[in-house]
Order: C-alpha cells, then sequence, then structure tokens
C-alpha cells in the first residue's frame, strides 16, 4: 500500500486577560490526520491567573459546537464534511457542550488553579473518525473553529464569566489505496498481501489466476516488479512467463528488480474495493529442463495518484 500525506500547520495562540480572576489562556491550533482506526487526540490548554479570589481556583470551560451549529460536530471543506468531536476524558463518553446547553459533569472541563500565577494545562480530546467513516469524502484538509469560554465559580454556586479563547482544528484525510492479494474472486482482505501461485507439474501455456483488490480514495497507478526478470527459476534452468491484471493484455516483467506499470484508474473505488484479476501465463517450457522447484517473486505496488 501506499500512502501520501500532507499537512499544512499553521500555529497560533489565542491569549486573554480578563479582569475578574485575571485569567491567561493559551489553546494552540489542531492538526491531525485520519486514519485507520478511531483516535481519541489528547489537546492541551495552558492557563493561569493572577488574582487570589478564593472563586478562582476552580474554572470550568465550555466549547462552542462550531460551524455545525449543534454537538454533531463537523470539519469542513468549501464543499464537504467529515465529522468529529470532542471529549473530556479518553473514553470518549460524554460531548463536551457549550455553557447554555451542560447540565452535567464531563460537558465541561474542570481546571484547578491552587496556586496564583502557576501555569497549569488542562487536556480534553478530540475524537478522529476511521478512514472508512470518511471514505466517501475523498481526501482534503478539513477545518472548523472552536470557541472556548471560562467561567470561575461563585460562592453561591453560580459562574462568572472571565474570557475566551479560540482555536482552529485542521483534520487531514490523506490520499491513501490500499490491495489484497487473494483467490481469483474472492473479496478484498487487507490483511493478505501475500499469494502463492502454485503451477505444479510445469506445463507450456498454462495459466493460473489471482485477484488484486484495491482500495482508494483516490486514482491509482498498479506496478509490478519481478525478482528474476519474468522467468521461473531454479539453479540450472528457467521458463519464461508473462502477466496480463486489469484491462491489459499480457506483459512481460523482463526488467529484473523494476517497477512496470500495469495500469491506472483515474478516480477512487467504492468501500469495498474494485477486483482486478491477474493471470500468470507460462511460456514453453523446456524439453531438457532440469528437475526441481522453480519460482520467482512478483511484487505489487499500489500507489495513490
Amino acid at each position: 500500500m501506499t500512502l501520501f500525506k500532507a499537512l499544512v500547520a499553521t500555529f497560533c495562540v489565542s491569549s486573554v486577560l480578563a479582569a475578574k480572576c485575571d485569567l491567561n489562556v493559551s489553546v494552540n491550533n489542531f492538526v491531525g490526520t485520519i486514519s485507520s482506526s478511531v483516535q481519541a487526540v489528547s489537546h492541551p490548554i495552558t492557563i493561569s491567573r493572577s488574582r487570589n479570589a478564593a472563586q478562582c481556583e476552580v474554572i470550568r470551560a465550555f466549547y462552542s459546537t462550531g460551524g455545525a451549529g449543534n454537538y454533531n460536530r463537523m470539519a469542513s471543506t468549501s464543499n464537504n464534511s467529515i465529522p468529529y468531536n470532542l471529549y473530556s476524558d479518553s473514553n470518549m463518553a460524554t460531548v463536551l457542550k457549550d455553557v447554555s446547553d451542560a447540565t452535567q459533569a464531563g460537558e465541561y472541563s474542570v481546571i484547578n488553579l491552587p496556586v496564583r500565577y502557576n501555569s497549569y494545562q488542562s487536556n480534553f480530546y478530540i475524537k478522529q473518525v476511521d478512514l472508512d467513516t470518511v471514505f466517501s469524502s475523498g481526501s482534503g484538509y478539513f477545518g472548523d473553529n472552536i470557541q472556548i469560554s471560562f467561567y470561575s465559580i461563585k460562592n453561591n454556586g453560580q459562574l462568572e464569566y472571565e474570557t475566551t479563547a479560540y482555536f482552529y482544528l485542521q483534520l487531514v484525510v490523506p490520499r491513501y489505496a490500499e490491495l489484497s492479494l487473494v483467490p481469483l474472486g474472492s473479496p478484498h482482505d487487507p490483511n493478505s498481501t501475500q499469494y502463492i501461485m502454485n503451477f505444479g507439474n510445469l506445463t507450456s501455456q498454462d495459466v493460473k489466476s489471482a485477484t488484486l483488490n484495491v482500495k482508494g480514495n483516490v486514482g491509482f497507478g498498479v506496478y509490478m516488479t519481478s525478482q528474476n526478470g519474468s522467468l521461473l527459476k531454479n539453479a540450472a534452468s528457467s521458463v519464461p512467463y508473462q502477466v496480463k491484471v486489469g484491462p491489459n493484455n499480457y506483459a512481460s516483467l523482463s526488467n529484473a528488480g523494476q517497477e512496470t506499470f500495469m495500469f491506472q484508474r483515474n478516480n477512487a473505488t467504492s468501500i469495498n474495493a474494485e477486483s482486478y484479476p491477474i493471470y500468470v501465463k507460462l511460456g514453453n517450457v523446456p524439453t531438457n529442463a532440469s528437475t526441481g522447484d522453480y519460482e520467482d517473486v512478483i511484487t505489487v505496488t499500489v500507489k495513490a495518484w
């Protein structure tokens, strides 16, 4: 599998002083890359206070909905969106909410500031979904703007607004293509990347088959490399062969150790992958071929474009 990743990150800091507790808050922008599994990625808030009031020792942080306008948060491009969300812990059990909507613990961050002037770090968690979830969205950069509001707690339990910080979230969906090599007609299995094609007793013009399955969110090219230059070899003899895969005719992989371009696809596959039969056809087996095992190794490479 060939996976291309590109990250463009511009980090800035939102830092604001407030009058009551004199909070100093810093939140960096966030850039994450979508991968094959769901991830909970921690992201820090750095905060300190200058005032020595009791109500400033514990701060609550509340989180806006972002561009989605609800708590099914979305990161967007000009014409597409992918889901993500914000949580107070890595178990991702309770979504973080804004002050007008948060009604229970876990829906806001609790930040302890026991000593004034000291800086403390509090983490919240960003849920990055897996590649399959965003497969139909294609590759690209998806963003959202989040506002975090900070409140102190008065002696009577009422919240008092302190300050607001902002951060930009960017999620990168990489251009990727994965392959599997399986028996002819079998479905895609990303864990199956090796296949033994057994010809048994070698016979001139004999043909064996397999399936190349490719799953990609963009177009791709398929390449093959023969270790022996399209020859099945043993110690003393060799038997030539040709390969057919995809829409092309039989071809020889005659340049040993060098990639041979086989075919290309210019758009994404379905989420279930696209299947391409592989046929390997023997040439003439020499009448004086020595007995023994003959072999070659073909490396199949799929490159996302």
